[in-house]
């Protein structure tokens, strides 16, 4: 049977809201409440998501949470069939529809940690977050970053030099609430006051000064990089980073660090065949545990 190579990636998920006396909720309980709906009607899952229409076009629950497929219509900008070479036409589509695009995912309650089929065509992680955001609560999905990255970023002796960032300006008003660093709220308000679609900047410290308060950036920015990541679409992140004792570089990209896994799918025609999908991406938990262990601590640490 043909197959084809997919990518998965790993985010924790964590619900919000902002306001008082309100009900706690957990992605779970956001998940729950979808195939509730599915369920009833699955045209009660589909919800205007800024330009795009979302919805769930299958979940089950499952012994560790849910799994199911993501699906995002496309009704702009339609593709034309053709041969190479040859004539093309316009898709024959009806009044009503749309083009379709899907991801399959699994949602483990263990770690509120959602993995996804990798589709640049169906929703991103901003798209999917407001998606899974209930009226007045927020849902953020944090990539989750190679634990040998965010080890190496945690030690004390470790400094960081120079920072390049791209991020774009955020659509979500609630994600900026309670943001806690001073360098990031000057990039919302240099987003928003100028309506930048995106924000390119660049930290230097002097490098041919000894004087770690002159050499390397504030310590605090590691706090508010990792911040920024978690609020706001950040399209690039490289840091350049050396031990203050032994004045070992070490370049980060905290983008293209994200932890990721690929395995080949079998297709059905074109498309991955459902079954094996949901079968390879919990084998990429399972690949992947003793980084989510790294990442997320034991369950004794994390109830501690």
């Amino acid at each position: 049977m043909p197959s084809k190579k997919f990518f998965f990636d790993f985010y924790a998920c964590e619900t919000k809201t902002s306001l008082e006396n309100a009900i706690p909720l957990t992605p779970n309980d956001v998940f729950r409440k979808l195939h509730e709906d599915y369920v009833e009607n699955p045209l009660n899952t589909v919800k205007s998501i800024g330009r795009h229409l979302v919805e769930i076009r299958d979940i089950k629950p499952t012994n560790y949470g849910y799994r199911g497929i993501f699906g995002k219509h496309r009704k702009s900008n339609l593709p034309h069939a053709a041969v190479a070479g040859g004539v093309e036409r316009e898709l024959p589509l009806k009044p009503q529809e749309n083009l379709l695009e899907k991801s399959h995912f699994v949602f483990y309650e263990e770690y509120s940690l959602l993995i996804i089929q990798r589709n640049r065509f169906c929703a991103n992680w901003e798209t999917l977050g407001r998606y899974l955001s209930p009226n007045n609560y927020v849902t953020t999905l944090n990539p989750i970053i190679e634990p040998a990255s965010l080890a190496w970023l945690a030690d004390g002796h470790v400094q960081v030099k120079s920072a390049q960032i791209n991020v774009a300006r955020p659509r979500n008003p609630e994600l900026l609430r309670e943001v806690e660093h001073d360098l990031n709220n000057s990039i919302i308000l240099a987003l928003n006051g100028t309506k930048s679609a995106t924000l390119n900047l660049t930290f230097r410290g002097d490098a041919r000064s000894d004087d770690p308060a002159e050499r390397y950036l504030d310590s605090s920015i590691k706090r508010a990089f990792r911040e920024l990541q978690e609020r706001l679409e950040v399209r690039k992140l490289d840091l350049v980073t050396e031990h203050d004792e032994t004045r070992i570089e070490h370049p980060i990209d905290l983008v293209t660090d994200r932890l990721t896994h690929y395995d080949d799918v079998e297709l059905n025609g074109r498309y991955p065949n459902s079954l094996d999908m949901w079968t390879k991406l919990e084998e990429a938990k399972e690949h992947k545990e003793p980084e989510l262990i790294a990442f997320f601590g034991t369950a004794d640490n994390r109830l501690a």
